[in-house]
């Protein structure tokens, strides 16, 4: 009975309270799930244990390797203009090089030509013969090659391609 009325009247001489806190300190972080939370009985530290036992707000572990690498890259990247004022005090050339766009463009268009030309000669291959064991030779021969122009025209879609610099 009083108890009751007691724990009733307080909670909501603290909810009174903490209202009261809330609009003298407008900036505090979350008031609300704060009373949320009291309301439901949940204590924070619970919240909290959940929290940091499922990981939530972290970044998962396979991202944190991605973004660890990019940003290797993009230091190099940032650090590219102070190694070449470096080695030109020294007198010295760089090994590697950036692959300029009309470079790769034409490289692209070369890796296109030829796989093209591969997809005529495989063709011309398959009409030749009608048995079986020969376009199964012919395919053979010919899927490695595809798949390998495949691989570098993959490789040359890169933003960055470092080349040799010897002249």
């Amino acid at each position: 009975g009083k108890s009751s009325v007691a724990s009733t009247e307080s909670t909501t001489a603290s909810s009174a309270s903490s209202a009261a806190a809330h609009e003298a300190h407008p900036t505090s972080p979350l008031p609300s799930a704060r009373s949320a939370a009291a309301s439901s009985g949940v204590a924070p530290g619970h919240v909290r244990a959940v929290a940091e036992r499922a990981r939530f707000g972290r970044v998962p572990a396979y991202l944190q390797e991605v973004f660890e690498g990019l940003s290797e890259e993009q230091e190099y990247i940032e650090a590219l203009p102070s190694l070449e004022t470096e080695e030109e005090e020294q007198g010295s050339k760089r090994p590697v090089r950036l692959l300029t766009e009309p470079e790769r463009t034409a490289l692209l268009r070369g890796l296109a030509a030829r796989r093209e030309q591969l997809s005529r000669c495989f063709e011309a291959e398959l009409e030749a013969q009608t048995e079986e064991e020969w376009r199964v030779r012919v395919k053979d021969k010919y899927s490695g090659q595809v798949r390998q122009i495949d691989q570098d025209i993959a490789q040359m879609s890169q933003r960055y391609i470092f080349v040799s610099n010897e002249d």
